[in-house]
């Protein structure tokens, strides 16, 4: 079994058991040394759900290591052939091992998407151009990985409400341990200081991010 870390759609359990139905152990746990960045375009947010490839809210989140930071993530195991249905909805993530803590105190390793480059996923994720233009290219001209977009209003209302569905701890960790791809905004003054966006709560989030 492979284990792995959710830290933002994948907070939601239901979100989860869309790609990985056999999942086991959904749980809470600590992440220390990474925080979340929506840094990187939501290629889907386009292909599916009518994003405008010229706005700048088309960001999905990131992981990006930070020496002071911590994050709250779910946990949990799945087979081998599950992960790779997993793999490849996170196509344009990098996969790093790293340490988490749960409630109890107890250490364990787990596999977590984190930041990658343009660069990177062209050469090393794309077998050749053509594979690049079916799963990017016929979408989104621009570069995948940016520091001037903001987040996909939808999906930033999908993961704030799996974080409050876990209660007011993980809620404030995923607002203050969030930033803009500035690298700079948190989350929590990014809602503060857009007042339109504070109705995530009421916001219907009932489809896929896949």
């Amino acid at each position: 079994m492979i284990s792995v870390l959710g830290y933002g759609s994948l907070l939601s359990e239901r979100s989860a058991r869309e790609t990985v139905p056999g999942l086991k152990n959904f749980r809470l746990v600590r992440v220390p040394g990474y925080r979340r960045i929506f840094n990187k375009v939501g290629v889907v947010f386009l292909s599916r759900h009518g994003a405008d490839p010229e706005a700048r809210q088309i960001a999905s989140c990131a992981t990006q290591a930070h020496p002071e930071a911590e994050i709250i993530c779910s946990q949990f195991e799945c087979s081998d052939a599950e992960f790779a249905q997993l793999y490849e909805r996170e196509h344009r993530f990098q996969w790093v091992e790293v340490e988490s803590v749960d409630a109890e105190g107890q250490r364990a390793r787990g596999r977590i998407c984190t930041e990658s480059s343009d660069d990177y996923y062209r050469r090393q994720k794309c077998r050749n151009e053509a594979e690049y233009q079916q799963r990017v290219g016929q979408y989104y001209t621009g570069k995948l990985w940016r520091n001037d977009i903001l987040p996909f209003p939808r999906y930033l209302a999908f993961c704030l409400q799996a974080a409050e569905g876990h209660g007011a701890a993980v809620l404030d960790n995923f607002l203050d341990q969030s930033f803009l791809a500035d690298g700079c905004t948190s989350l929590r003054c990014y809602l503060t200081d857009h007042p339109e966006l504070t109705n995530w709560r009421q916001i219907d989030c009932g489809y896929s991010y896949r």
